[in-house]
This record gives C-alpha cells, structure tokens and sequence, in this order.
C-alpha cells in the first residue's frame, strides 16, 4: 500500500478507484506560505498570517501590538512583557509563565490594545494553521502546541477582562505525547474529547512530544448545515522539513482525529455566573479571537495562518488510500507521527 500525495493539485478534477468506490477529489489550493488549504477561503474575509515575522526585523511583541501586522490584530495577552519575540525571519518565540498569543480582530481589550488596520471578522467557519517547535522540557502535562478558535479577547486577560468570555474550541499537540480537543465557556474551566468526552489520546506512543522538531498543525471548527452543531477536526504533519523553507507539495497531512459537538456529548465545565451560557450548547458562534498558547516552557511557531473558510466542500486533504494511477500523481510512504516509515510503506 502506497500514499497518494502532492501534484493531484495540477488537475481539476480528479477520480481515484478506492477499494472498488469512485472518490471525487478537487484540486488543492495553496496558503499563502505554499501549505495545502482544506477548504477555500469565503469570499470578502480577510486571511491573516504572520508573513510580517518574516521582515528581517527582529522585535518583542507588545502589548500594544505589533506595528507591523498590516491587520493590525497582533495582541500580546502574555503574563510578563518578554515572554513573545518575532526573529524577523518568519518566527515567533514563546517563553516564560504564560505566553499567550491572539489574533483579535475586535476593539475590545482588557488593557491597551492595538488600534485595528482593517475591519474586524467574526471567525465562525475557522481553518487555522502553523508549524509549532518544542524546544524545552519544563510545563505541565496539558502544555505544547495549541490553537484555540472561536474564543472571545476579553476572557484571557487579567484586570477589565470577562471570564465568561473565553466561548471556545482549542486544538492540542501536548507535551505528555497525546492530543485532545478543549472546549471552554468560562475562563478558566474546560472540558476535553478525543475519541470521548473527557479523555485524550495518544499521539506520540508512549513518548512526549519530541524536542527541536517541527510539527505542523491544522485545526478547523465549522459548523454543520444545521447550524446547531460543530465539527472539529485536527491534522498533524510530522514528516516535512521546513527548517528552511515551505513544505514540499502543501505538507504531508494525516488526520488525527475528529469529533461533532451537539451541545450534550462534550461538556466544558463550570458556568456559574455566566447568564448567557448553557450547559448543554455548542459554540456555533464566532467571536473574533484567535490565539495560540502554552505555559513554563520555550516552543516557536511559524507559518501561521488562520482563513474564514467554506466548508462542506470535497476535502483537500487526502487519507491513505489505496491508489488507482492518474497522470501526475506520485508515490509516496507512509508515516506515523513520529516520522518513522509505516511498515507498509513503500519509497518512491
């Protein structure tokens, strides 16, 4: 069994023979770093990402923001003012107690905020993605690569800041070698699902989460034609190098894992005080925050980028499959999330 990967994108429509089932694959679209979109950006929003990192100005970020995010959506919520620091070469390095990291596009800070360049976007329909690199031991179990969507800027803050403002969907690569979705209504009580409510999963074996390594990261949170319920589902590319560059062919994207929040199967923890929450509810809502956290450890991100997406339309992303030959397509092998060759796999 071979992986199917890559130039498909040449082609616009594209069939392959799965196991005797006809599966209709559209081409993939590219980032705005090279990476493989799953689903098009909705026409009228804005993407933002962090090419600015890449300016060859190196630069704390503030707290009043980073003057040359041409959004103007670049908010330091950190613990301490050293704790977020661009190299100017397409980098962002995390460090210390808390450092925290949004994207909020509202007006609305717990403190001095950056002025916004461009209109504020609600972020519902999110795809958001980036390549994250641990690079010392030292947090909690729950800390490492995380992406939270849907959250509100007010609830992570400290003095002026709304606890029952957080409404949100996180994404987690942890440092103890599993993953796991986090949802949370008030700051700072969550509930987490992997494969069931309250559980994670092992993501690394029995390993931690390794160290000088780039990950990529890929969360989407959408909701579905109903309008009451939201998908959440997470991708992992372990295997390409972008020590130096964009991932070759989009990136080599496998699905983690995936889950539908009907308001009852994913619980997220206390709401007293919060007489807008319900126990039993979805966040089908967005509320113009994105961010990326850890804690008590060092770790860099880059090629961020988060999209208003549309969803509902054939993925971009393909699984493993048992290949039918198109002209264009390549082989390549399978891999875990380690990296290590699966052992059906075959080299090119």
């Amino acid at each position: 069994m071979k992986r199917i990967w890559g130039k498909m994108r040449n082609y616009p429509f594209i069939v392959l023979a799965v196991c005797g089932v006809s599966i209709n694959l559209s081409s993939a679209g590219l980032d705005t770093f090279g990476i493989t979109q799953k689903y098009p950006t909705k026409a009228g929003t804005r993407e933002w990402n962090s090419a600015h990192w890449a300016n060859s100005t190196a630069r704390k970020l503030a707290y009043d923001g980073d003057a040359f995010d041409p959004t103007g959506w670049s908010d330091n919520h950190s613990s301490g003012d050293d704790n977020l620091s661009i190299d100017g070469k397409g980098s962002m390095l995390f460090k210390g107690e808390g450092p925290r990291f949004h994207i909020n596009s509202t007006s609305q800070y717990s403190g001095s905020g950056p002025a916004q360049k461009v209109p504020p976007q609600s972020f519902v329909n999110v795809e958001a993605t980036g390549y994250y690199r641990r690079l010392a031991t030292g947090g909690a179990a729950y800390d490492g690569a995380e992406i939270q969507v849907r959250t509100g800027p007010l609830a992570h803050g400290s003095s002026g800041g709304n606890v029952c403002d957080a409404t949100g969907y996180a994404a987690r690569f942890r440092d103890d070698g599993n993953w796991d979705f986090e949802k949370e209504l008030k700051h700072p009580g969550s509930g987490i699902y992997s494969t069931k409510s309250g559980s994670g999963a092992p993501l690394f074996g029995i390993k931690t989460i390794p160290l000088n390594r780039w990950i990529g990261m890929k969360f989407l949170v959408y909701n579905l034609e109903d309008g009451a319920q939201v998908r959440l589902e997470l991708y992992i590319d372990s295997v390409s190098d972008v020590s130096t560059a964009a991932p070759v062919d989009g990136g080599h994207w496998s699905l983690v894992g995936a889950v539908t929040d009907d308001g009852t199967n994913f619980p997220s923890g206390d709401i007293s005080g919060c007489p807008t929450l319900t126990s039993k509810m979805a966040i089908t809502s967005g509320h113009g925050t994105v961010l990326l956290r850890t804690d008590n450890e060092s770790c860099e991100w880059k090629m961020v980028s988060v999209r208003e997406i549309v969803a509902g339309s054939t993925t971009r992303i393909l699984s493993r499959l048992r290949p039918g030959w198109t002209p264009g397509n390549f082989l390549l092998p399978g891999y875990d999330a380690l990296g290590r060759k699966e052992p059906w796999g075959l080299a090119p």
